[in-house]
């Protein structure tokens, strides 16, 4: 694995082992989510990384997954309801009223666990291929 590629994934593991250990915090789902979201995040820009693709300095999971599928042999488990999931919650998680705050108020842990559980397949499946490629 290229030197960038391991530093990608060393902060998506940081990323999700933060949101682990703030997951039983409901008050902090938020920031559990957000760290779940930059953990996809930077495992998708792990997998662009090792195959040499340059990626737009944006937070959109689903443009940086579009690009993986389109631009290498990696295909990770995650379907476009979650993908679009991980997107909406970017800024929403964020920002208080009138700069992004949730539809229905805060997080809650439920959500929190929801959004862990798709980052921990996602890093885990992207370590996975990234070593068989």
């Amino acid at each position: 694995m290229m030197k960038r590629t391991t530093a990608w994934l060393e902060f998506a593991d940081r990323d999700l082992e933060a949101a682990k250990k703030l997951v039983n915090y409901e008050y902090l789902a938020n920031i559990v989510i957000f760290h779940s979201q930059q953990c996809v995040e930077k495992c998708l820009k792990a997998i662009l990384e090792e195959h040499n693709q340059n990626f737009p300095k944006i937070h959109g999971v689903t443009k940086f997954y579009e690009l993986a599928r389109k631009n290498t042999n990696i295909s990770l488990p995650i379907s476009d309801d979650e993908l679009d999931l991980v997107d909406n919650v970017n800024i929403d998680t964020r920002y208080p009223a009138n700069f992004g705050l949730l539809p229905s108020g805060f997080p809650t842990k439920d959500g929190a666990t929801s959004l862990i559980s798709i980052a921990k397949k996602v890093y885990q499946s992207t370590i996975n291929e990234l070593k068989q490629s």
